[in-house]
């Protein structure tokens, strides 16, 4: 049961928030909970063992993070307390120091056992199989071809996003930014929480923890709220992403050999397919979870207006950015490594040099991880490289452009300029992803090398694209709702919230709209006999 399917819209939510309303306040986050494990029972009961274990293990090194802390407290405080020692200053900031230091090895360790637990059957089920066929192919031989064997795994719902949720709960609670939860049925409800278990968006603990579990009334204003932003994202996803799929699987079919203008085509119809399908989720999921009174945090924010590959990645899958940031740049960038290197370079290199490799450092792991977490593919772990490699260019550069822009007497907020930029970084968006998308590392790279061979512009409107699995009429259709996405994207980038606009006109020209949304989808949907089911994108991932 997807989130766009009819039984979810008119049977699943419609109950869910009834019974939510009419059950004590303080008992709504267990109907939560059950709705969540019933959605999820929906793709797989017997996988859903996965998720008991990472729930386990993600509670109980919460709590015993939290009671080392507790005992390191007390320690602390019989220190302060011995009347011997507060008499000599210098041995009670050694003894404070010792335990400090004792107390952070033993929580560290622990941290550590309940990361690598956490992760253990993520790196297992999803990655186990690409590094057997890669050790096989490396190093099997004629006789032993086989060295590891390849296993038929299956992927529970979610694993990526309920795992990077579970080790984000874990560092903060080692970080003491809050206490843990003593609740195992309330971390599953964080962990498996309907709306974002499929796509996200990657909800850290400190956003949810007063959300989930408040129980708020069901309020009129954020059900129209809500419904809007969710059959909004409805359109963008059958509507506009799924009618691009044909030409997109054609167009990335090794078999098709796709040259010239073509693989323009498909990496630009991919790129509008994804940022559909996936943002089109996001819509769905926060205009979803916006029923309940939940807020959940956006993940996208206009970013093909972004001027430069660092400004889009804060735009894009947002709260996948937040979490590598957090978790992984910043730590890394505190590190001894990090540090070593401003003392190597310190009075020897340049300021802007020495700023750029400190990025670089704390960006390669990130940017690595980025491409492996989308998956067990050669092309990810490229497409993650591809972005470090254009960030810190844009970082090594960055003062020969604002030279340029200087001698020219202008800057980067000149309108001219910034369409430059936007332009630049179409180009950077539409390269990453079509090796994204391509079916391996060398058909990206030859798909890449064809663009000139056969390379025509008239493509456009000598008919080739009506080869290409769509119809005039499916062009116009894309053609008509990009425009309305487009205008409505650029309505909120100047901070117009849309729904609470809509709330502040008139009932009549309210329903008239949400009717003609509806009609839309009804009308222009890819869905039903005909159709083929284009799944979620990045619910693969």
């Amino acid at each position: 049961m997807l989130y766009y399917y009819l039984f979810f819209s008119v049977v699943f939510i419609p109950l869910t928030i009834i019974f939510y309303q009419i059950i004590p306040k303080r008992f709504r986050w267990v109907m939560l909970l059950l709705a969540s494990i019933g959605f999820y029972f929906t793709f797989s009961y017997y996988l859903f063992v996965f998720l008991i274990f990472s729930t386990a293990v993600t509670y109980c090194t919460g709590r015993i993070l939290e009671r080392v802390s507790n005992n390191k407290k007390n320690a602390l405080k019989l220190l302060k307390e011995n009347k011997e020692l507060a008499s000599d200053k210098e041995a009670m900031k050694k003894s404070k120091a010792d335990v400090k230091a004792k107390f952070q090895k033993k929580s560290r360790l622990i941290l550590t056992v309940g990361i690598i637990l956490a992760l253990s059957t993520l790196l297992y089920l999803k990655y186990y199989n690409f590094f057997a066929e890669n050790i096989n192919s490396w190093f099997g031989s004629k006789a032993n071809p086989e060295i590891l064997p390849i296993r038929t795994l299956a992927l529970p719902l979610g694993i990526s996003f309920y795992t990077m949720q579970a080790i984000s709960y874990l560092v903060d609670v080692y970080w003491g930014k809050y206490e843990a939860q003593k609740n195992p049925f309330k971390l599953l409800l964080y962990l498996c929480f309907f709306p974002t278990i499929i796509e996200g968006p990657i909800a850290l603990y400190s956003d949810m923890k007063d959300r989930l579990y408040v129980g708020n009334s069901i309020d009129p204003d954020n059900i129209v709220r809500g419904f809007t932003r969710f059959i909004w994202g409805i359109m963008k996803k059958l509507v506009i992403a799924d009618r691009l799929s044909p030409a997109v699987t054609l167009l990335f079919d090794p078999g098709h050999k796709t040259k010239g203008f073509e693989v323009i085509a498909a990496a630009v119809l991919f790129t509008v397919m994804e940022y559909m399908d996936f943002s089109g989720c996001m819509d769905m999921v926060i205009g979803i979870a916006r029923m309940f009174g939940i807020t959940l945090p956006e993940n996208f924010r206009q970013p093909f207006l972004a001027r430069n590959a660092s400004e889009f990645w804060r735009r894009w899958h947002i709260s996948l950015g937040v979490w590598f940031k957090t978790y992984i740049f910043y730590p890394v960038s505190m590190s001894g490594l990090s540090k070593k290197w401003g003392k190597i370079a310190r009075g020897k290199v340049n300021k802007h040099l020495t700023r750029v490799v400190a990025s670089a450092i704390a960006l390669l792991p990130v940017w690595l991880c980025n491409g492996l977490w989308h998956g067990p593919k050669w092309t990810y772990i490229f497409y993650g490289v591809f972005y470090f490699v254009v960030i810190v260019l844009e970082l090594l550069l960055e003062p020969v452009g604002d030279g340029i822009l200087k001698r020219l007497h202008t800057s980067k907020e000149n309108k001219v300029v910034n369409v430059i930029r936007i332009l630049k970084t179409w180009i950077i968006i539409f390269t990453g992803e079509l090796f994204f998308q391509a079916y391996s590392l060398k058909e990206g790279f030859r798909m890449l090398g064809d663009i000139g061979h056969g390379f025509k512009i008239s493509s456009l409107w000598n008919g080739d694209a009506l080869t290409w699995g769509l119809d005039l009429y499916d062009w116009l259709v894309v053609l008509i709702m990009l425009i309305v996405v487009i205008i409505i994207n650029l309505i909120r980038e100047k901070g117009v919230d849309i729904p609470d606009a809509l709330l502040h006109r008139p009932l009549v020209l309210r329903w008239a709209l949400l009717l003609m949304l509806l009609m839309v989808i009804t009308i222009f949907g890819c869905y039903g006999p005909g159709f083929e089911e284009v799944d979620l994108i990045y619910a693969g991932f």
